[in-house]
């Protein structure tokens, strides 16, 4: 992959208008399209909420790449819409939104779920927030896994990947 660190991340608000043609998700897509494999997310229906639109653009060319279906939006209020309306697979969510944050989204949909009794949506936090009261708060609140922007195209897709692929075996 690149060498430049920072170029293959993807998430990091210091990235702000190149993101979507940065050399690292650039050089992630052209490798990705030079591999014979199956796409890792195809078949899949991840909601995304991120209120940076570089990042939101960068996020979803990644998973689209990889054969999600992806609905992306702006707000924690459009988040829990969109999952209540679509039973995702997956919700990857930033953390720090405008308005209500990405805690707000998770309490809405993990009340969904328990009323309704439907199995746990894999739920992602993507933050720039590195502290342990982070990590915690997410976990306890109900995202399953924590990630730290600016996000390793390869780590979120093989997070998602495998945390899907659990939920449907389990």
């Amino acid at each position: 992959m690149n060498s430049n660190p920072v170029a293959a991340q993807i998430g990091g608000k210091q990235q702000e208008v190149k993101l979507a043609t940065s050399d690292g998700l650039t050089g992630f897509l052209e490798q990705h399209r030079k591999m014979n494999g199956a796409l890792r997310l195809d078949q899949t229906t991840i909601v995304l909420v991120e209120d940076d639109p570089a990042s939101r653009e960068s996020l979803t060319l990644l998973l689209e790449a990889e054969g999600a279906h992806v609905v992306a939006v702006a707000d924690a209020e459009a988040g829990v819409e969109a999952a209540l309306r679509l039973s995702p697979d997956a919700v990857v969510c930033d953390l720090e939104l405008p308005t209500m944050d990405g805690f707000y989204l998770i309490q809405r949909l993990r009340d969904h779920e328990i009323r309704g009794d439907h199995a746990p949506t894999v739920a992602v936090a993507l933050t720039g927030h590195t502290g342990d009261a982070y990590r915690l708060r997410s976990i306890g609140e109900g995202f399953q896994h924590f990630m730290t922007k600016p996000a390793v195209p390869e780590d979120l897709v093989t997070l998602l990947h495998d945390a899907i692929d659990a939920r449907s075996a389990g």
